[in-house]
């Protein structure tokens, strides 16, 4: 059995007797967890699975598709399959619902799941501890430890090429190493030499490579705050422009100048939100690149070029000038969100909501 409950601010949360799964039944709604299905390599399981258990159980049920992890419900895999199951089992378009970060098919009912862990950052960093010596920095940070993708070591090469020994590079070595094996070395080879020979820097002194909780990796990126001048932000998935987390939260509560690793006009979404960015320095135009590698590309050009710039030091300090802005809408911003959620004391005595069993949040 599961329900759901909306806050003021017309966001939703699912309400559950059971613990997570890839299915949960109800007289009259079926519950589809994406978690199980849309990984964040991009890899779709299990869709098989689901296909002959809706066929068996599926009876005018509506559906409601569970993605509060940032799942790309526009995975063009998902959206196919979707289609065929409402075709097959003539299911109407006002029976199929996303609890989601963003949206799927304008035809499909979204509902809004809030941005949990990039609000969560005010409760984790205290501006004011920040060290801020910046004297011995580095041109730009990366910070990709926490887990492999093709986009993160094309960033993390393409940077340490263009900046070499001025580029602060957190980035799991061994992991691109296992994955780029065998039959993938040819393709690769070229990088994982060099990640043989890069002797990468450590945001996370206390973990041994494996996965990093969020809430660990935002304490001690305060320990690493003034190691760089700005950030390349490598946003958990590549292609979403809504799904904003930790990763760019943590830039706009300290005052970090930051050019980010996105979906095409994430850029635009976040001034729309209320934060600023950096286009009186840096061409922001990587925010209308499709692709990741194009934007990685353009990324990287827009950063050579500020570079090679003889009044490069001024624009730094100009470029945090301006970010210490994003201070105070990052505040603002989060303040009006928990305002606007505030509990009824009728919601208080719900059960344990869902999205706190048994998982955790990752980078």
């Amino acid at each position: 059995m599961f329900n759901f409950t909306q806050r003021y601010d017309s966001s939703w949360w699912l309400l559950s007797t059971s613990s997570p799964n890839i299915l949960i039944f109800d007289p009259e709604k079926i519950l589809i967890d994406l978690r199980f299905i849309l990984k964040k390599d991009y890899v779709i399981d299990h869709l098989p699975l689901v296909e002959d258990q809706l066929v068996k159980h599926y009876n005018g049920h509506t559906l409601y598709f569970y993605a509060i992890d940032g799942n790309d419900v526009l995975a063009s895999g998902l959206v196919a399959w979707i289609q065929k199951i409402q075709h097959g089992l003539k299911i109407p378009d006002s029976k199929i619902n996303f609890l989601s970060v963003s949206p799927s098919l304008p035809q499909w009912r979204w509902i809004p799941h809030v941005l949990e862990a990039f609000e969560d950052i005010i409760n984790r960093i205290q501006v004011e501890a920040l060290p801020r010596d910046t004297s011995s920095a580095k041109f730009v940070g990366m910070l990709a430890s926490s887990r492999f993708s093709i986009s993160r070591l094309r960033l993390a090469y393409g940077l340490d090429c263009k900046f070499p020994n001025d580029a602060f590079i957190t980035f799991p070595g061994n992991t691109a190493k296992g994955v780029l094996c065998n039959n993938l070395t040819e393709y690769y080879q070229t990088e994982l030499d060099w990640v043989s020979q890069r002797t990468f820097d450590n945001d996370m002194p206390n973990t041994d490579g494996g996965i990093i909780d969020y809430r660990d990796g935002a304490i001690n990126y305060t320990k690493i705050w003034n190691q760089f001048h700005m950030e390349v932000v490598t946003e958990t998935d590549d292609y979403q422009n809504r799904w904003f987390t930790d990763k760019t939260a943590k830039c706009l509560c300290t005052g970090k100048p930051f050019l980010l690793l996105s979906g095409q006009h994430s850029l635009r979404n976040l001034r729309q939100m209320g934060f600023v960015t950096f286009d009186q320095w840096i061409d922001e135009s990587y925010d209308e690149c499709v692709l990741p590698a194009q934007r990685i590309d353009a990324i990287i050009n827009s950063l050579h070029e500020l570079y090679l710039n003889p009044k490069k030091s001024l624009i730094i300090r100009q470029m945090y000038k301006h970010a210490k802005q994003n201070i105070d809408a990052y505040y603002d911003y989060v303040q009006k969100q928990i305002q606007l959620r505030t509990y009824t004391q009728g919601d208080n005595r719900w059960q344990e909501i869902l999205r706190h069993t048994g998982r955790q949040q990752t980078s």
